[in-house]
């Protein structure tokens, strides 16, 4: 049993005033985290987890006491989860930026072979999908097989073009809402 545990518990079944206390569990910044077992440690009157989990969830005056020690510590709580998701974009924003940095240094070596190889890649990764597609829709048309291409197998090997043309986020892309 750890702290995320409870977090997950208090986010899910403690209600709205408890809600930020258990994000704060669930988070990755130390000093969130620490905040979030003071709180709960207070209104549990324990620091281990499991035992702290317990008298949550057999306790309903604990769960009580815990949204008011968070209505009081409302602006601190906010802040807390303000550095978190901080953290979180500009853990994003480095891995962006050293994904950026490698591929151009690769686009601009002086090396010849290092400047093409991704280029060609993508050339090759098109090349093979084009010819894996049509030879199996043709095949198909001609009778050699009872089903065409593999939809799930030419994605796959389109994946190195589309990364190259700048598909390196579609997972990210296709779950925004509008």
């Amino acid at each position: 049993m750890n702290w995320s545990d409870v977090g997950t518990w208090i986010k899910g079944n403690a209600g709205s005033g408890a809600s930020l206390v258990g994000s704060l569990l669930t988070g990755n910044v130390p000093g969130a985290i620490a905040a979030g077992i003071a709180l709960v440690g207070s209104a549990t009157g324990t620091s281990d987890p499991a035992q702290a989990l317990a008298a949550l969830q057999a306790d309903p005056s604990a769960i009580i006491k815990l949204k008011e020690l968070a209505n009081q510590e409302q602006a601190s709580i906010r802040q807390h989860i303000q550095q978190m998701e901080m953290a979180r974009l500009n853990d994003e924003q480095a891995e962006h930026t050293e994904q950026q940095q490698t591929i151009r240094s690769g686009d601009n070596s002086g090396d010849e072979y290092v400047r093409q190889t991704r280029p060609m890649m993508a050339r090759q990764s098109w090349y093979a999908t084009m010819t894996y597609i049509i030879g199996f829709e043709a095949a198909t048309g001609l009778k050699l097989f009872d089903s065409g291409a593999n939809w799930d197998l030419a994605m796959i090997l389109l994946a190195p073009a589309a990364a190259y043309l700048g598909f390196r986020s579609f997972d990210k892309w296709s779950t925004q809402k509008p």
